[in-house]
């Protein structure tokens, strides 16, 4: 079983074009040359600043994007379950077949469910609706599952069943959503920040039930985020991500320990940390400057603005290169 994404290009369209059935020649590559591979039972997180086009990516996946402000150049999106033989390249599926696929073979926990989840539907109601589009049950075996799943995330399914999201808490609604994206038991998940908002305890609650997730259903996750410190605490691989490219990608535990690229360097140096050797008032370390659109320019690297250790050298195409193991990658020619 196993989700892989090679050369991934999403173009975005500019202003004048966008609306129209166009190629979008003009726009900028807003994920450019990506590409990942997730295994069963594994967990692997892209991590980036807001903006970096995080999001973006994790729509593209499932070709969730409008077609009226971006289009997919290139790349190709392979999936194959423990069921299938031969792989299936989610860019080549036909509306129809990209329909069945989404929640079956990849589904995904949007960031926000107050905007996700509609609000005058009962919850109960929004889950059986997936569960109706893709299975051959009746309505009484639909509200069955979906009272399972909802018990399994720790939600009284039959009490709640009835309830509308404005009558949940906000770590409620996150785990109905998780229950959404479970229901239809997909190969992979696409968890798109699904921490943000919320408080300490219920973000933990909601790690757990992930993890949970993954030990029990074989099921490969792509955990989206901008801590570092989440990732660490979730993942086995990571992806730092920035301005739509890899910059580096290994195993969490030596990314984290032994971090290349500047970028990821930056980001570790500017996690606050309390230990013994505390020093009262010192500064944070930060990252100079902030992402802009000049930032998703080809033909250089993308953090040259920021680096630290950036000169002349790196107004090129920085190709991605292999470092030390087959499973450490780094986009940078100042290592």
């Amino acid at each position: 079983m196993s989700l892989e994404i090679r050369d991934l290009t999403v173009r975005l369209c500019s202003k004048k074009t966008s609306g129209k059935a166009v190629d979008c020649c003009d726009g900028i590559n807003v994920v450019d040359s990506f590409f990942l591979t997730v295994k069963e039972k594994e967990v692997v997180s892209i991590v980036g600043e807001s903006g970096s086009g995080k999001s973006f990516l994790g729509l593209s996946i499932l070709r969730l994007n409008p077609p009226v402000i971006s289009k997919i150049i290139r790349g190709e999106i392979r999936v194959r379950c423990s069921s299938q033989k031969d792989k299936v390249d989610i860019l080549k599926l036909k509306q129809r077949e990209l329909t069945g696929a989404r929640g079956r073979l990849i589904s995904m926990i949007f960031q926000d469910p107050n905007t996700s989840l509609n609000p005058v539907m009962k919850i109960g109601e929004q889950i059986t609706e997936a569960i109706l589009a893709h299975r051959k049950v009746s309505k009484a075996e639909a509200k069955d599952i979906a009272i399972f799943y909802l018990d399994s995330m720790n939600i009284n399914g039959k009490f709640q069943f009835a309830s509308y999201p404005y009558e949940l808490s906000g770590g409620m609604r996150q785990r109905v959503m998780i229950a959404m994206a479970m229901v239809l038991n997909p190969c992979f998940l696409i968890a798109d920040e699904p921490t943000t908002a919320l408080d300490v305890t219920t973000s933990l609650q909601v790690l757990k039930l992930i993890k949970d997730i993954k030990e029990r259903s074989n099921v490969g996750i792509i955990f989206i985020t901008h801590d570092l410190t989440i990732a660490e605490s979730i993942s086995d691989m990571t992806c730092v991500f920035y301005a739509g490219q890899v910059m580096e990608l290994g195993k969490t535990k030596e990314l984290i320990e032994n971090p290349i690229h500047p970028y990821t360097i930056s980001l570790i140096k500017s996690i606050p940390t309390l230990s013994v050797n505390y020093v009262p008032k010192q500064r944070l370390s930060t990252i100079p400057g902030f992402l802009t659109e000049d930032d998703f320019s080809d033909g250089k690297c993308r953090f040259y603005s920021r680096c630290f250790r950036s000169n002349r050298d790196c107004l090129k195409n920085i190709p991605l290169v292999h470092y030390d193991t087959d499973s450490r990658y780094v986009r940078c020619i100042k290592i």
